[in-house]
């Protein structure tokens, strides 16, 4: 079950012949007729945009009506802002001006304006940025309304939505834009000025007093100063990403991870860990220390910057660390295609544990011997020697392996931590100075990270943990 409200339950369910996902749309009798969600169903059929599910099919039986569409990836707008918290005004304008875009596509899709009657956060995907429309189960063409029952989320619908009396028109759609821009912008302190006047313009009781087109709404959210501020952000530097996973769960990678993170940070290095699992245990662990985070979404826990999982959707600012740890735990499938320098693969130290570490090393390592180069092998021990005896899992591989001994807490590494870490980053130093010494196609220095790093953050951490010039 990927939805649920009060037409129905949306589930997510895979079309075996295609092999494509397909949201199914299972709605009670007792709730809709099937010539309601017939409406519905050709009112999809019409339109065709990206942002926009495609219907596929209508289905029916003694209980249960079934709307077979395009199962659109992202998460709700109402989700996101819940877990990411606070956004910012350029981020809900840019929002803002897409979701007009889309209203204004619906408005004029054809000879009569669609109304869609339902925009709520809850029916606003956000995928990467991108806002989609689902659930177009109050949608009605504007003059067209067949006498059926009314039903509106407070707060987010128009007043005259309420009175069955009154025709309803375009000009319902415009203030459920204007009551997303609230909803979004709610939690900000400074809204300006002239976003507060476009909201409400937009969600003036009195609909005469309202914007005549989604298009306007479009043109006056674009002037606003947030938007011409928003210059393009310069490139990011590149960053020594370092990719960590354990050969199954519970092995590790998370406490590694935070242990390197949390000891480089200690010692002046410029480090964000980088939750890239869905495990839900940063955001656990940031609620359980009371912190709370910046307008990039990180968490700042001791010395440690920690950014957790937000989803596909999130569009934070971008961090720009010199040194990026990125905990994959034990889902080896989210390291297809990913953008690392380095390979951390931790396993455990008993004989039992050794097919998991095959199967890991079988996954990650095929023949390319490049990438060998830059994979490391982490058992996980009591005794610093205990895993010796596991190297000869590798089969061969030249894979330079390490014991790391037991700690409670990776927050605050200290002792044989401290040492292990030590050992490790001497390990992992020269990629950051390959990465330095790489040139450009005109024959230069490239520019960014590996100059800012070998300069600053790099030769910092380097001779704090070597004792020697990483220059």
């Amino acid at each position: 079950m990927i939805g649920t409200g009060r037409s129905g339950t949306v589930w997510l369910a895979v079309h075996l012949g295609l092999e494509e996902y397909r949201a199914i749309k299972c709605i009670s009798r007792r709730i809709a007729d099937y010539e309601t969600v017939r409406r519905e169903a050709l009112i999809l059929k019409k339109l065709r945009h990206p942002a926009i599910p495609i219907v596929y099919d209508l289905e029916e039986d003694q209980e249960y009506l079934y709307l077979v569409e395009e199962y659109l990836q992202g998460s709700s707008l109402y989700t996101l802002i819940r877990n990411q918290g606070v956004i910012q005004e350029a981020e809900a304008v840019r929002y803002g001006i897409q979701l007009c875009q889309l209203v204004q596509f619906l408005h004029s899709a054809g000879e009569t304006p669609i109304l869609h009657l339902d925009l709520h956060p809850n029916n606003l995907i956000i995928c990467k940025g991108i806002v989609k429309i689902i659930d177009f189960g109050q949608a009605v063409y504007e003059g067209c309304e067949e006498g059926g029952e009314r039903r509106a989320v407070f707060g987010f619908a128009s007043p005259e939505q309420y009175l069955s009396h009154q025709s309803l028109d375009t000009r319902a759609d415009l203030y459920a834009i204007g009551a997303v821009l609230s909803f979004m912008v709610r939690g900000i302190p400074n809204v300006s000025p002239q976003l507060g006047q476009i909201i409400g313009r937009c969600m003036e009781p009195d609909r005469e007093k309202r914007f005549r087109t989604a298009d306007q709404v479009e043109r006056r959210l674009k002037a606003l100063p947030c938007m011409a501020d928003a210059a393009p952000s310069p490139p990011a530097k590149p960053s020594l990403v370092i990719a960590v996973v354990g050969s199954r769960p519970g092995v590790g990678a998370t406490h590694l991870s935070l242990g390197l993170c949390a000891d480089l940070s200690a010692r002046g290095a410029d480090a964000l860990y980088v939750e890239k699992n869905q495990s839900g245990h940063m955001r656990c662990l940031a609620e359980y220390a009371g912190s709370r985070p910046d307008r990039r979404g990180i968490f700042r826990i001791g010395t440690c910057r920690i950014k957790p999982w937000y989803g596909e959707s999130a569009a934070l600012e971008p961090a720009r660390p010199d040194i990026v740890i990125c905990d994959y735990g034990s889902q080896w499938e989210l390291l297809r295609g990913a953008q690392y320098q380095a390979l951390l693969m931790i396993a455990g130290a008993s004989p039992w544990e050794a097919w998991d570490l095959e199967r890991m090393l079988e996954r990650l390592l095929p023949a390319a011997r490049e990438r060998e180069k830059n994979a490391f092998l982490v058992f996980r021990a009591q005794k610093k020697g205990e895993a010796l005896s596991l190297r000869i899992a590798g089969k061969g591989r030249k894979l330079r392996s390490f014991c790391q001994p037991f700690f409670r807490d990776p927050l605050e590494p200290a002792g044989e931590a401290k040492e292990f870490y030590e050992e490790l980053w001497r390990a992992l130093s020269p990629l950051a100075q390959r990465e330095y010494s790489k040139k450009g196609r005109n024959g230069k220095r490239r520019s960014g990270w590996p100059l800012d790093l070998a300069k600053k953050g790099f030769r910092r951490a380097a001779q704090a943990l070597t004792g020697r010039d990483a220059g």
